[in-house]
């Protein structure tokens, strides 16, 4: 997943790991996400559909938390600061160490802002991650921004600390567009061996780990 990272510091103690493949100086891109906005609508039971990659699928959203006793993370909040046209990984982890989620973003990734403008080549780009404290869910900001690219940006959640049940099959990252829509279940890859998901992140919105 990882190649040669820059590091990069972030609030609250969050590693970011960078690559850097453009030293020029260009325009930086002011990309704001409010704080007041937070994943919303979890205590409800949704059905949705997505059509993420081309594949519909639908279900009950029913959000997994983390199990009792967990660590902590080391930030539910922060922002990591990517550049257009740069590969880059940013990762939360637990306070023991293991990984929560990485965010691998391609070289080829091209940021659009909320106001549909892409992103000039090397420009910084703010990105804010909320993470709710018990269920396994989070939201990606600038709202509204969102990739392209021949690449999709990708997203790992690491399952070790979270309450995954005994009822047999695996979860799915769920995502809202907005706090008045309904949760989708994407297409995602389940590694039971590694103890993760992976899904295409391609907008700036809210997640969760879901049945």
């Amino acid at each position: 997943m990882n190649t040669v990272f820059r590091h990069l510091t972030v609030a609250l103690s969050v590693t970011a790991l960078a690559a850097a493949c453009d030293s020029g100086r260009h325009p930086t891109a002011a990309l704001e996400l409010s704080a007041a906005r937070r994943t919303s609508s979890l205590e409800t039971t949704t059905t949705a559909t997505a059509d993420a990659g081309g594949t519909t699928q639908s279900g009950t959203f029913a959000p997994l938390s983390f199990v009792p006793g967990a660590p902590p993370l080391k930030t539910y909040d922060t922002t990591f600061v990517a550049h257009q046209g740069w590969k880059q990984n940013f990762v939360i982890f637990h306070e023991d160490g293991n990984y929560f989620m990485v965010l691998d973003v391609p070289a080829s990734a091209q940021f659009v802002d909320e106001n549909g403008n892409p992103v000039p080549a090397g420009a910084e780009v703010g990105i804010r991650v909320l993470v709710d404290s018990t269920a396994v869910s989070f939201e990606f900001g600038p709202h509204g921004s969102y990739f392209t690219g021949s690449r999709p940006v990708m997203l790992w959640v690491y399952l070790k600390y979270v309450a995954l049940g005994s009822g047999g099959g695996s979860p799915s990252v769920w995502y809202q567009a907005d706090a008045t829509e309904p949760w989708a279940a994407l297409p995602t890859t389940v590694d039971k061996a590694g103890n993760w998901l992976k899904v295409e992140l391609r907008h700036f919105s809210n997640y969760a780990v879901a049945w």
